[in-house]
């Protein structure tokens, strides 16, 4: 846990009872210890006992508004969403709940494949700030499952990698080097069916993927901390996430082969 919500956990919990939260977790780099200050972004998910109401939700709303609005570096990088316990403890994609996301105001959103993933880390690796064991709240997800939600994401990541909707975002090294550890976090994922930190996943690519992908994580993700425009690895970046889709697509071929092979 990250040293500012370790030291005002009290503080938080006295805010949750404000508000009648009686569950908050947190998950992901906040929660495993591979936090990075400068860059990551604070995950979180409150349980709730029922669905949000109307009323609650304009709440919530305004309460995130004032939250984003603090002169402090967290206040408009939180990520996370209200979920009741009902629709907490079986992933459903589309349905909607509270979400916010960096720089993204507090709003309804549809959950998709991504938040299956979440869910996972947040069984996983997260830790209870007010109530019950996260795993308590939330069904176990299979590694076949898991293999499946990094493969649709990886796709989606492919049709974006053939067609950035938004070029100009790209050729920061520091926003290359998230696509890159994202797809090196997929890769490990569908190659193990198991959520590992994006660290891990780094080390992983850099010691076991073919060239040129091992060189291409290795000098990328070297200078994510860099915010300096650059045009000539763009290329090679977007290239990287199509082969992972590729491999993807190769290894669930492999193993709905395998599959048909032993029922014969």
């Amino acid at each position: 846990m990250i040293d500012e919500i370790a030291r005002n956990r009290e503080e938080l919990r006295a805010l949750c009872r404000r508000f009648h939260v009686r569950r908050l977790d947190l998950f992901g780099s906040a929660a495993r210890g591979d936090f990075d200050p400068e860059h990551s972004d604070i995950d979180f998910l409150v349980a709730t006992e029922s669905p949000v109401s109307d009323a609650e939700a304009d709440a919530l709303i305004a309460m995130h508004a004032r939250l984003a609005a603090l002169p402090n570096k967290y206040a408009d990088r939180l990520e996370g969403a209200y979920i009741d316990r009902k629709s907490l403890k079986r992933f459903e994609p589309g349905q909607r709940f509270l979400t916010v996301e960096c720089e993204t105001p507090l709003r309804w959103k549809a959950h998709e494949t991504s938040w299956l993933i979440e869910r996972c880390g947040l069984r996983e690796s997260g830790i209870a700030l007010l109530g019950p064991d996260p795993r308590s709240l939330i069904d176990p997800i299979s590694a076949e499952e898991l293999r499946d939600a990094a493969r649709q994401r990886v796709r989606e990541w492919a049709t974006w990698a053939a067609d950035p909707h938004d070029p100009e975002w790209l050729p920061p090294r520091s926003h290359q080097a998230y696509v890159v550890e994202t797809m090196c976090r997929a890769q490990y994922t569908l190659a193990y069916g198991e959520l590992v930190s994006k660290r891990k996943a780094k080390e992983w690519a850099i010691s076991a993927l073919p060239e040129p992908w091992r060189g291409l994580v290795e000098n990328v993700v070297q200078r994510r901390a860099d915010p300096t425009p650059d045009e000539t690895t763009v290329e090679s970046v977007l290239c990287f996430v199509q082969w992972v889709a590729a491999e993807g697509e190769a290894f669930a071929a492999s193993q709905s082969a395998a599959s048909t092979d032993r029922s014969t």
